[in-house]
């Protein structure tokens, strides 16, 4: 019996408003690194044991003497060939392991070539003299029985803890009409792999057979407090949806309804999730069709998330790549404080002696996934009480002397340090704007929202480009959106380090600082 069930459609309340619908619990994918890491050392040592013992057990049956000085050598070499091959192809990811329990022949290719990379190498370097060739093939055997039993004991922990409800890979939404829901929920046995199913938007079969209908109703099921919202039509979903932690999105329709899916792409694109298209009904027939193999599910099945299906958007950075962003934020926004707090400490006296009020400010901005926060910046203007928003002009009458100079060399940007260590904020991302800006720019600049699928950044791509300043006209914010949403589909962690470096040293990210 499956662990969770799909919700009951019939379920009907009242539409609430998206800000009251309480979020589901936080998915594990952030912790996925650890996971596989843990899943790397543990074979990496199996195998440095597999080697001493392998070594020590033949040296001291057959010359009853203590093993030789080379089974490190040889147990390290092995152990570290293997593991980074296996790592390199995701094979230590929960998801692969809790999919591809019975398919272990990559396990024999890829120790067949560490064994026979360690042999040419003992056998190059001369090694071989002084080790028998029996304690290799020993080796050899034990240290595939060794990966054997440590996957199967691993597979066994994961599937033990999927069952027990205490191991969420991920969050994920359908999307479709409720049979094809039902059809992939089944046909793909997503409670076995340790996915939640977080949320389903069912749409009414009318969408399909009429896409071009917006106002066609939907209905929106909330797994987590079994709330279910009728919607008139798709444009509202998104609100909804941002309020639910979600790390991928499965598109259950038949593909020949090409205007249907792409209506819906219009309406989640914006959504920091990857976004898949599940098997058509009418491919079926191939599951079986071929000696009996599943060969279609193994061909669309991404190792990386455990779902079956094309992957026709990808989240912008994987785990690995934000476990890694976020650490060097971390560590260098906290050396940024500490250093750099007597310079803080003298800015704040130096606003505060110019003109009344505190020498600090908060706005409310959006971030990642449009969450609103705080950001926190040095005060340059007269204090104004007035909560209406006036876009900085160049000469404005409200800029301090000292606000001029902070505002020039970006030295107001400094309190953000604060926002990056509190997890609103990056070093590096796109920078974010007023919300007037979002609320005029939004549906005038195509993609603009995509902005919002990384956290915001202190400097930018587009900042570092010249793109910075006040931004009043449209073509303005549209090359600054482009440069925006380069950065985010070609991240890299060098193209971090070389936006920081320009952020110092480039004419062009001192352009329009006024």
């Amino acid at each position: 019996m499956p662990a969770q069930n799909l919700p009951d459609m019939e379920r009907l309340t009242s539409q609430p408003s998206p800000a009251l619908v309480p979020g589901t619990s936080k998915s594990l994918e952030a912790l996925l690194p650890f996971a596989s890491f843990f899943n790397m050392l543990v074979e990496f040592v199996a195998l440095l044991l597999a080697g001493f013992l392998s070594d020590g057990l033949y040296h001291w049956i057959v010359y009853q003497e203590p093993p030789s000085e080379l089974w490190l050598l040889n147990g390290v070499s092995a152990a570290t060939i293997f593991v980074l091959m296996q790592a390199s192809s995701a094979k230590y990811s929960i998801s692969f392991i809790l999919t591809r329990t019975p398919a272990q022949s990559h396990l024999v290719r890829d120790w067949m070539i560490t064994f026979s990379i360690v042999l040419a190498f003992s056998f190059l370097s001369q090694y071989t003299i002084d080790q028998s060739r029996g304690a290799y093939i020993v080796f050899g055997i034990l240290g595939l029985s060794t990966i054997f039993l440590i996957r199967k004991l691993t597979s066994l922990v994961f599937e033990r803890a999927v069952r027990n409800a205490q191991l969420i890979t991920r969050n994920i939404v359908l999307v479709g009409t409720r049979t094809e829901i039902q059809r992939y929920y089944t046909n793909e046995r997503l409670w076995e792999k340790g996915i939640r199913v977080a949320a389903s938007l069912t749409i009414n079969p009318d969408l399909t057979s009429n896409p071009n209908d917006k106002s066609t109703p939907c209905d929106l099921w909330i797994n987590h407090n079994q709330l279910q919202i009728s919607l008139p039509s798709l444009d509202g979903v998104t609100s909804y949806l941002r309020q639910v932690p979600v790390d991928d999105i499965v598109l259950a329709l038949p593909w020949a309804n090409v205007s249907a899916i792409q209506n819906i792409l219009d309406k989640i694109s914006s959504l920091p999730c990857a976004i898949y298209l599940a098997p058509d009904l009418a491919l079926d027939y191939l599951k079986s069709s071929i000696g009996g193999q599943n060969t279609l599910t193994n061909a669309l099945m991404d190792p990386q998330s455990g779902l079956t299906g094309i992957r026709i958007a990808r989240r912008p950075l994987t785990p690995l790549a934000r476990l890694a962003k976020r650490s060097f934020d971390i560590v260098a926004a906290a050396l940024g404080l500490l250093f750099l707090s007597p310079l803080l400490v003298l800015i704040a006296v130096l606003i505060r002696l110019e003109s009344p009020g505190s020498p600090i400010f908060f706005q409310k901005r959006h971030g990642f996934n449009e969450r609103p926060f705080y950001i926190i910046k040095f005060r340059s203007m007269v204090q104004d009480t007035s909560t209406n928003f006036t876009q900085t002009r160049q000469n404005d009458a409200r800029i301090t002397k000292i606000g001029a100079f902070i505002r020039r060399t970006n030295l107001d940007e400094l309190p953000q340090l604060i926002n990056v260590l509190l997890g609103s904020m990056s070093l590096v991302g796109p920078r974010p704007h007023a919300l007037a800006h979002n609320d005029a720019f939004m549906t005038k600049i195509a993609h603009y929202a995509n902005r919002h699928h990384v956290k915001p950044g202190i400097t930018g791509w587009a900042q570092v480009n010249g793109w910075r300043g006040a931004a009043t006209e449209q073509d303005q914010m549209a090359a600054r959106v482009e440069h925006d949403l380069q950065y985010i589909n070609n991240w890299s962690f060098s193209l971090d380090l070389k936006i920081l470096f320009f952020t110092f040293f480039s004419k062009k990210a001192f352009t329009n600082a006024f």
